[in-house]
């Protein structure tokens, strides 16, 4: 993965240089908070002729032809300065493009990938978001110094250098933004544009902030805008279809490149089969890996995926047990300082979150962001009216009410009232962006990070072309879950009619009247686990020792109960079975963030025991 630090001072008229010794500082605090071992990392500076910008950026990834350099020489407008990009571009002429033009966001709005944007001049910096921000970029300002970066605590940590001084201790000690962590223990993710770290926040989607003579600008760029569904016989449903099929397959070109073929993780659930529909319609071959154990449908439907489509290499993972059966889990504490190291502490420890040792040329490729193409929020709302709409919002920002503080509890309500004020003319489409803008642009930023760091990682549904076609299509008719079916439909006709994973498709949940929509409904029944090992969870279904591995780091940690009453979080914890495994689990991540212990361990090494946990 390539990592980004763009610095100019603020001062207007008279420019300075960016001080040495925050540039020092900055190439000291990238070897302990990147997240991956300071060994793997080359490093690339570049300076204005007065030193007045400068942009650094480190990788992991060795020197290949297939990737790109960390910094590429640009010439815009008669200057001369440096690009750097974050994930990928589909087409090396947007890369070319980008080279030369003044105004980056519409060149790019043509590109397709999935990528973030640095660019250095000797007149200032810009910095670039796609539509889903999933390559995030991060500012604050600090004494005299303006930082961006695609890390939140290198920014933080490098601005907290600049306001310490020559003689300040490295690396800083982080200063914490508590209250909007209000949402990370509701929902696992960010509700806005803050981060944990004082006075560092996420630029948003479609953006360029861009810093010119001392002064920082942010330019919003338009998102598409849905067109009404096309009515069912209408020849306009094949052509959106067709379109986004063709964005589909062009998302997955650069998978051509790599002679060793691609390795997916494929599951029976919709989002992994249209990406498996996807490379068989482009023709590039690839082998799956599948985790869980033998009669969990994941298992037994992507086998038959396999299978239709000729796939030779399957491997299935089942999940670690002792003797008498019961499954055997990674000790909370080294699983949480590795996804606080990776994430940040912008996600739940719920999520399983990888540590590259190293980077592997290896082409992977994902699911992640497919809920896009099933309406983001809207997905699950079974009614469009708009009482109903706001209390799917109302939920989404104050959900776990009775748990939280009165001062989290205002904050909530603030988020509601700015959403359902902003979006009052039309809650539907409110769903769709909050959805991307917030689950997508900041819960899928954690996982795409800790990909990006190991392997070259690719995302169709998160590539800026793919989610463009997406967003113009009906939400609506997203939600129906047709548009995903027709393109499975079209790219892979051998696995169309296969059964679906857990729930059935959203089009075949309703009242049907045609014999022949019935008679097609059957064939597409719903397959479900078969026994309770099949259906078991361990990070829903947490269990009293696992818990009791949480409880006092949790309870040990004050900032924690500005957010949570004491008694009730209390509650939660002795509670048996466990009720509220999802805030526990953000709890215990938000302590470990706060410890500050996972800016020295390294969680690799840690020698604390797994934990024994029954199958119920």
């Amino acid at each position: 993965m390539r990592f980004y630090l763009a610095l100019t001072t603020t001062s207007s008229g008279r420019r300075t240089p960016v001080p040495g010794y925050v540039i020092e500082a900055a190439r000291q605090i990238a070897a302990t908070v990147l997240p991956v071992p300071a060994a793997t990392l080359r490093h690339e500076t570049w300076f204005a002729p007065d030193r007045y910008v400068a942009l650094l950026a480190w990788t992991n990834e060795p020197r290949h032809e297939w990737l790109p350099d960390p910094l590429t020489s640009v010439t815009v407008d008669g200057e001369t300065g440096v690009l750097g990009t974050t994930g990928y571009l589909t087409d090396h002429a947007d890369l070319d493009r980008l080279c030369t033009t003044s105004e980056l966001g519409p060149a790019l709005d043509r590109a397709g990938g999935a990528f973030g944007l640095f660019r250095a001049l000797p007149s200032g910096l810009d910095a670039l978001t796609s539509i889903t921000r999933t390559d995030p970029v991060y500012h604050c300002e600090s004494t005299g110094v303006h930082v961006v970066s695609n890390r939140a605590s290198l920014g933080h940590l490098v601005a907290r250098a600049a306001e310490e001084g020559p003689d300040g201790h490295l690396p800083p000690t982080p200063r914490y933004d508590i209250a909007p962590m209000q949402a990370l223990v509701r929902h696992g993710f960010y509700l806005t544009d803050d981060t944990p770290f004082a006075g560092v926040t996420a630029l948003p989607e479609l953006s360029t902030l861009r810093i010119r003579d001392g002064r920082a600008t942010v330019l919003r760029r338009e998102p598409p805008r849905p067109a009404p569904a096309p009515a069912p016989l209408s020849p306009l449903r094949g052509r959106r279809i067709a379109q986004l099929a063709e964005s589909l397959v062009a998302s997955v070109e650069p998978l051509r490149k790599h002679p060793d073929g691609v390795s997916m993780a494929l599951s029976g659930g919709r989002d992994s089969r249209l990406i498996a529909a996807t490379l068989y319609a482009a023709g590039i071959p690839f082998r799956a890996t599948t985790t869980g154990v033998d009669d969990h449908p994941d298992v037994e439907l992507a086998r038959e995926i396999c299978q239709r489509l000729g796939v030779r290499d399957h491997r299935v993972k089942a999940p670690d047990r002792d003797d008498s059966g019961s499954l055997l889990v990674e000790h909370p504490l080294p699983r949480t300082l590795r996804l606080v190291r990776m994430t940040e502490g912008m996600n739940s420890a719920f999520e399983n979150v990888i540590s590259p040792k190293a980077f592997a040329v290896e082409a992977r490729i994902s699911g992640s962001g497919g809920e896009v193409l099933r309406g983001g929020w809207l997905r699950d709302q079974s009614d469009l009216a708009k009482p109903a709409l706001l209390g799917r919002l109302r939920t989404i920002t104050q959900a776990q009410a009775p748990l939280m503080t009165d001062e989290a509890n205002a904050a909530a309500q603030a988020l509601f009232d700015e959403f359902s004020t902003a979006h009052a003319h039309d809650l539907v489409r409110a769903l769709d962006e909050l959805y991307l803008r917030f689950r997508t642009g900041r819960w899928l930023v954690g996982s795409r990070t800790a990909t990006l760091s190991g392997f070259c990682m690719y995302h169709p549904f998160l590539d800026h072309r793919v989610h463009w076609q997406a967003m113009r299509v009906s939400p609506e008719w997203r939600r129906s879950e047709e548009v995903v079916y027709k393109l499975i439909r079209r790219l892979a006709p051998p696995i169309a009619r296969m059964p679906i994973a857990n729930h059935p498709w959203r089009f075949d949940d309703r009242r049907v009247y045609n014999p022949l929509h019935r008679r097609a409904r059957r064939s597409r029944p719903v397959r479900r686990a078969g026994s309770a090992a099949g259906a078991f969870h361990w990070r829903r279904d947490l269990s009293g020792d696992y818990v009791a591995a949480m409880r006092e780091r949790i309870l040990d940690t004050p900032d924690v109960f500005r957010l949570t009453d004491r008694r009730a979080t209390e509650r939660i914890l002795d509670q048996d079975p466990i009720t509220r495994p999802n805030q526990i689990w953000s709890l215990y991540t938000i302590a470990v963030l706060l410890s500050g212990e996972w800016l020295s361990a390294d969680p690799r090494e840690s020698d604390v025991e797994r934990i024994r946990v029954p199958i119920r």
